[in-house]
């Protein structure tokens, strides 16, 4: 027998060997890894003591890999941390064995959620920006979304100060207002700094200016 196929009894064991666990219909999740620490999840780790099949197999497992060092499972989230020797095992591998051992199917990795989540922010911003542009060119580049929201806001403001109570589900006109001066002064900071810096330089142009007169005097 391999030594990665031997499984080790753990402290407390009944027996040195295990029952395989009958295949889970879920994958073993990664949610986090650092080199020497693996941070795992399953539905079948929650609320499962550490007797139960999937999560004795998966400990035992664990525990024959090369370099294992502790198992720390928390039942209320179904999370274990698995620390290990990086210099004697591959976290992948690791894994594998583990994932193999208590019956998982597969491996999923929390980065794939990520990218699917930068996915939908990117394919947002993808429509924003056409929205944008189609705004753009129906005013021949004298606007876009960025005068056109702050603008709508402020309409609103005057709307929701005509009515005043009457104003139902209208924001106060107020908080409208200020609001549209936050999104305008917001979505135009580097217009708004760049006139900042040409009033600076012509404030000190001109005090040098007057300074220079003062002095010819």
């Amino acid at each position: 027998m391999s030594p990665s196929a031997r499984v080790v009894p753990l402290p407390g064991s009944h027996s040195a060997s295990l029952e395989r666990p009958t295949p889970a219909d879920e994958p073993l999740r990664l949610v986090h890894h650092h080199p020497g620490y693996l941070r795992i999840q399953a539905g079948a780790f929650v609320q499962a003591a550490d007797a139960s099949p999937v999560v004795a197999a998966a400990q035992a497992a664990a525990a024959a890999a090369p370099g294992y060092r502790s198992w720390s499972h928390n039942p209320k989230t179904g999370s274990v941390v698995v620390e290990y020797d990086q210099d004697a095992i591959e976290a992948d591998d690791l894994l594998k064995h583990i994932a193999k051992r208590a019956g998982f199917r597969g491996i999923e990795h929390a980065t794939g959620i990520t990218r699917n989540r930068k996915e939908l922010v990117s394919a947002f911003l993808d429509t924003v920006q056409g929205v944008n542009q189609v705004v753009s060119e129906l005013t021949g580049d004298r606007a876009d979304l960025r005068e056109l929201v702050p603008i709508a806001m402020a309409a609103t403001s005057v709307v929701s100060f005509v009515l005043n109570d009457d104003r139902g589900r209208l924001p106060q006109w107020s908080s409208a207002l200020y609001h549209s001066y936050r999104v305008f002064m917001q979505w135009h900071r580097p217009e708004v700094r760049t006139r900042e810096r040409e009033a600076r330089r012509e404030d000190e142009s001109g005090g040098a200016g007057k300074k220079k007169s003062g002095d010819a005097r």
